[in-house]
């Protein structure tokens, strides 16, 4: 066990090391370093083409794998976590961005003067979006990615097969082959996670490259708010946790500097799950039962950093344009915010697809998501980073809460970091 931590270290360590050198190079290399994002792109591909049904399968093992009394106890004690932690972060996120008004001065900008973004705009009324949780075709859930409707669809299975095993000693041909299709996929994913700095430098770079400093600059204050928010949001997260399950500070911190690391690489929840789980087991010391329902379900239906994005995103544009909230809006908006945080896609570039739906609901001109369209990668780092983190500590609080739910054996164990 002592070496699979140390070579997940080293991983992260060469995983943060392939970010700064994508950086450089893509300072000095410019816009040349576009040619080589195809590698990361295929990168990303290669990972994503099994992530919708490695979800799907770990979820229906961790439900199937419960009895009533668990799920009920589990599930409800993490939807609920779930639920105050993303009103939090959303509402956090707000307060922020009235305070330090990262819009105030951009009006008047060449960025905010040129903006313009070919989308369409995605309004839904909140019937709308309850319906949209239920897929007609999982394979067209799987296909597009909708990955609450392959949440629900998987729920449904994984109880179907918890009945049918308490009504057969606990036998089912399903549910083994589940277990040991879920189990392959997570090899392949591992294999391809073998060459994750290569494809992370490459796209790193390239996205570098073909920002520049004439777009970072006039977002810096932007881009200071939201990271200033966020990081405020996750080391109070921090805290909490150790105060609540009796953890040391500095060694959960160390503990989770794998999956972090290589959230802020990938800018992806979904790409970094198997490693979540693994390391919230393995390393943290999060109780199986626990760390496989719930961190799976968290990825989207707990995404802390998608709601501070949006918060402070949508009052930054607010801000450019003048218009300004009061009282109840902001009721209003947290809400919004909260929901909107749901809706998030799977692969990097969701904070574009999030922007879609909120821009036209606040009366904001959608060619305002043009300002923002070169800020995928920096965005992606620093909101998938806690959105990550957020769906551990969910976890953790839950396990608090059970007989045994954190070995503390595993958590004290030294890693060679």
């Amino acid at each position: 066990m002592a070496n699979v931590q140390s070579r997940k270290a080293k991983s992260a360590t060469w995983i943060m090391l392939s970010m700064v050198l994508g950086v450089v190079a893509g300072v000095v290399g410019g816009e040349a370093m576009g040619q080589i994002q195809f590698v990361g792109d295929i990168f990303f591909r290669l990972v994503q083409m099994g992530i919708v049904p490695f979800v799907i399968l770990a979820i229906v093992e961790a439900v199937g794998g419960l009895t009533a009394r668990d799920l009920s106890g589990l599930g409800a004690k993490g939807i609920a976590w779930f639920a105050v932690s993303s009103v939090l972060a959303a509402a956090f996120g707000t307060l922020m961005a009235v305070a330090f008004e990262p819009g105030a001065g951009l009006a008047s900008s060449d960025l905010v003067r040129n903006a313009a973004v070919d989308a369409e705009a995605t309004s839904s009324t909140w019937q709308d979006a309850l319906v949209g949780f239920f897929g007609s075709n999982v394979v067209a859930s799987m296909s597009a990615g909708s990955m609450v409707q392959c949440i629900v669809f998987a729920i449904a299975l994984g109880l179907v097969i918890s009945f049918w095993r308490t009504g057969h000693n606990g036998a089912s041909a399903v549910y083994d082959f589940v277990c040991e299709l879920e189990r392959l996929l997570l090899g392949v994913i591992r294999g391809v996670m073998k060459v994750a700095p290569v494809g992370i430098f490459c796209y790193v770079s390239s996205m570098v490259g073909s920002l520049g400093l004439e777009v970072l600059l006039p977002l810096a204050k932007y881009l200071l708010v939201l990271g200033g928010a966020v990081f405020a949001f996750l080391a109070a997260w921090t805290v909490l946790v150790c105060v609540r399950c009796r953890l040391d500070f500095t060694r959960l911190v160390r503990k989770m500097w794998p999956m972090s690391a290589l959230a802020l690489g990938t800018i992806s929840s979904a790409v970094t799950l198997p490693v979540e789980m693994d390391d919230a087991k393995h390393r943290i010391g999060i109780r199986s039962d626990i760390a496989d329902l719930l961190l799976p379900l968290g990825m989207p239906l707990n995404s802390n950093g998608a709601a501070i994005h949006l918060a402070v995103t949508a009052i930054t544009i607010a801000q450019i344009y003048g218009v300004a909230f009061e009282g109840f809006d902001f009721v209003y908006l947290v809400v919004v915010f909260t929901l909107l945080s749901l809706a998030n896609a799977v692969a990097p570039g969701a904070d574009l697809v999030s922007l879609t739906m909120i821009v036209p609901q606040l009366g904001l001109p959608l060619s305002s998501i043009g300002i923002f369209a070169g800020l995928t990668y920096p965005v992606g780092a620093i909101r998938t980073i806690l959105n990550v983190d957020s769906d551990v500590y969910c976890a953790l609080m839950v396990a608090a809460s059970e007989k045994d739910g954190i070995d503390r054996r595993v958590f004290n164990s030294e890693d060679r970091l």
